[in-house]
């Protein structure tokens, strides 16, 4: 094994983040373990196979501390979209909104989940921003719009002089992070859809900003991609009257296709007109 004096720092950043990027971040061991020289122990000299045990023709079953859990059930889909429906309808505000998001068990998401992210900036804000799913930082810290993802957006929104934490509203078309940071399918945005409808209604934002392809084609209901839906205006009905609703490149993408970023400034510029039109920006 390679003596831990005898790797550079430089060495020691790259295995760290690749095991970040691999998603493990709990060591299960204080000190490594070399697996070889245990096996190659256990196949020079085999364990002697255990006794069999004494039968006991009366023999208690174990306690029911004792039994490992049973998987939780799985719920019908169907069932999981009504759920979701009953939940969001009950929700008289945002805080009883999130509550029931944090309590809902019918999305197998939320058994992989950290952290059920269902908001972030300011509650009241005009102009509210919708993602797909949180991302992985998300889920870490357990904040909307965290990490890289939410310091491009910040710079983004500052662009046109709005504050993202203060002048803004955030949610996810999904309140839980996707394994492997992938998309989510469409049987978690039906599940979670009357979720998002009910918390932009309950927020009463002027202006809804769809973050890329899955919040684009989510709220505006259509198949087409980001690049033909961006920079177009629709008004769309969340159960509390029309509300303008865009699209607008996520930061993650722009990240990836740098070369679209003089189309997101466009749409960012015509944001600001639509803001100022309306009376939303002060």
């Amino acid at each position: 094994m390679t003596d831990s004096a005898d790797i550079t720092r430089e060495q020691i950043e790259h295995l760290l983040r690749f095991y970040a990027e691999a998603g493990l971040d709990i060591a299960l061991e204080p000190e490594p373990v070399d697996r070889f020289a245990l096996n190659a122990g256990a196949t020079a000299a085999p364990a002697p196979a255990p006794a069999a045990p004494a039968t006991t023709p009366d023999r208690e079953p174990p306690p029911e501390a004792a039994r490992p859990p049973s998987a939780p059930a799985r719920i019908p889909d169907d069932r999981a979209v009504a759920m979701a429906a009953e939940a969001a309808a009950a929700a008289a505000d945002l805080d009883a909104l999130k509550a029931a998001v944090e309590g809902f068990e019918a999305c197998n998401l939320k058994r992989s989940a950290r952290h059920s992210v269902f908001e972030g900036g300011a509650r009241g804000a005009p102009l509210m921003l919708v993602g797909g799913a949180p991302s992985r930082d998300d889920d870490k810290t357990g904040e909307a719009m965290s990490g890289l993802d939410g310091i491009m957006l910040g710079k983004m929104i500052s662009a046109i002089g709005l504050d993202l934490r203060a002048d803004a509203y955030c949610g996810f078309c999904v309140p839980w992070a996707v394994p492997g940071g992938e998309a989510p399918t469409p049987l978690h945005l039906k599940i979670c859809a009357p979720f998002l409808r009910r918390q932009i209604a309950l927020a009463g934002p002027r202006i809804v900003v769809a973050l890329g392809n899955v919040a684009a084609r989510q709220l505006l209901e259509a198949s087409d991609p980001i690049t033909r839906l961006r920079g177009q205006w629709t008004e769309v009905d969340f159960g509390d009257g029309p509300v303008a609703v865009t699209a607008l490149f996520a930061p993650s993408f722009l990240r990836d296709e740098p070369r679209f970023k003089r189309m997101a400034w466009l749409d960012l510029l015509a944001l600001k007109k639509r803001l100022t039109q309306d009376g939303a920006n002060a």
